[in-house]
Order: structure tokens, then C-alpha cells, then sequence
């Protein structure tokens, strides 16, 4: 799964959010999970199946109690959404307050997961991109390079 692009789109107003094509197309399942993002003022929307694989299910007692209270706030804090004929999804509206996400939005592909911004916010983050885009593109990948497979038969 690789889920890129940029969609401008906006939350109706009973909360639904059309998910665009191309995305839904790329997937086989129609269910997201949604949940903060990583950024102040987003919320992350993984695909159902891929999320239930990322997070591993370790005994409660094994856990020191700070995991532990953060796997109950994250939990708590999720909501399945399942898309309907039309391709919506309905958000919840505790989780938009909570996140800050208005009306006008930009949902946006982040190769494993998508993200719900603010569109003002959106663009704030894009500019500031734009301004730095060279020094940023090689320290990330600089780093990334790290996590790339080696093709077989060379060797460093």
C-alpha cells in the first residue's frame, strides 16, 4: 500500500468526508480507523486491517504504566469509520473539535495512512516546505537511506 497526493475537499455538514477515488481504489477494504495525528490540529486515518497489524496486542501487565495509560488514551480516542455508497466517511464529531479540523480541509497521502489537516494549516506547512525544500530532501534522504534495502550481490 502507497497512498500519496494532495485533496482539497470539505466535511459536510452532517461530518462526512467523500474519500476520493483514487484512494479508495487502492485499497481493498472501505474501513479507516481515525485517530490524532502526529501534528497538532490533524487527525491520521489508517486503512482498518494494515492499523490492527501495526499495533501489537502485549499483555496488559507486561506494560509499564505509562504505555499503558497511552494505549488507553489511543484507544479511546479511535473510531472505525466505514465508508458508505458513496464513498463518505462520517467523522466523528468529538474527534474534529478536539483536532481543531474546520470545514474547508486537505486530506493527504503519507505513503501507510492519510491525514486530515485544516486546509489554512495545510498550506502553512506546504509553503514552509517549498522554502527549504532542497536542505530538507537531503537530510531526509540521508537518513532514509538508512532503512533501504541493499540489492543483493553489492556489497557496501
Amino acid at each position: 500500500m502507497f497512498l500519496v497526493g494532495t485533496y482539497e475537499l470539505v466535511i459536510d455538514a452532517k461530518n462526512r468526508l467523500s474519500v476520493p477515488f483514487n484512494i479508495r481504489r487502492k485499497l481493498d477494504e472501505h474501513s479507516f480507523y481515525a485517530l490524532p495525528g502526529g501534528r497538532p490540529r490533524t487527525l491520521a486515518l489508517y486503512p482498518e486491517s494494515y492499523f490492527e497489524k501495526l499495533r501489537p496486542v502485549p499483555p496488559a501487565e507486561s506494560l509499564s504504566d505509562t504505555t499503558q495509560a497511552w494505549r488507553q488514551f489511543e484507544y479511546s480516542q479511535c473510531a472505525l469509520l466505514e465508508t458508505d455508497n458513496q464513498g463518505r466517511i462520517l467523522l466523528p464529531d468529538r474527534l474534529l473539535k478536539r483536532a481543531g479540523i474546520e470545514k474547508e480541509v486537505t486530506l493527504i497521502g503519507v505513503q501507510d495512512h492519510l491525514e486530515l489537516w485544516n486546509r489554512r494549516d495545510f498550506e502553512e506547512f506546504e509553503n514552509s516546505q517549498w522554502e527549504h525544500l532542497a536542505e530538507n530532501r537531503a537530510r531526509a534522504l540521508q537518513e532514509l537511506r538508512a532503512f533501504a534495502p541493499q540489492p543483493s550481490g553489492l556489497q557496501a
